[in-house]
């Protein structure tokens, strides 16, 4: 299992951080969800490479999602 952490736009209250947790937790191999609405934060354990679908099913629920740039430089050396 790897960690994950990811920040997420436009949350404003409890019903949102739902939301999102939700959306991480559809994705196949996702484990382990944490959303911080006020540090914007959504951190994961997954295996195999989640990045992709995670930022796609949240950003569908309408909060705008990127991987951290620090687990980027991990994952793809940029």
């Amino acid at each position: 299992m790897e960690h994950y952490k990811f920040t997420v736009e436009k949350m404003t209250c409890d019903g949102c951080a739902a939301k999102v947790k939700a959306a991480a937790e559809a994705v196949e191999g996702v484990q382990n969800v944490v959303v911080d609405r006020k540090k914007k934060l959504l951190t994961l354990e997954a295996s195999g490479d989640p990045v992709t679908q995670v930022i796609e099913s949240v950003s569908a629920t309408g909060y705008p999602t990127q991987v951290k740039t620090g687990v980027l430089k991990k994952l793809f050396g940029a």
